[in-house]
């Protein structure tokens, strides 16, 4: 169910079909209900829903995540590469003594 109904119009549920973010319902005993999904209409009912805004900022966190952990996976390959080529370099030991002091470890 798209539809995310109103206090005027609102959606029918069944525990099938209960929409994402905030939504108006009438209970079963005909009281009208909100059902809030985001923090602005659980503090006010009448409030701007911010559902979609928050799924859409989700969304760009998500992505962000996801090319992070691309990023730092090929930061890792790298890293393993370079440390095998210092290693086999006939002066790989020296290579690592130099950078372990200039790094202060």
């Amino acid at each position: 169910m798209t539809a995310s109904g109103t206090r005027d119009n609102p959606v029918t549920t069944t525990p099938d079909s209960v929409p994402s973010g905030c939504f108006w319902f009438v209970d079963p005993d005909g009281t009208l209900c909100l059902a809030p999904g985001c923090m602005a209409r659980i503090q006010d009912p009448d409030a701007e829903c911010l559902c979609d805004s928050l799924t859409t900022r989700y969304g760009r966190l998500a992505q962000k995540l996801r090319d992070l952990q691309e990023r730092q996976q090929y930061a890792d390959t790298w890293w393993h590469a370079l440390r095998a080529a210092v290693e086999a370099h006939p002066a790989g030991r020296a290579i690592l003594a130099d950078t372990q002091r200039r790094t202060g470890r």
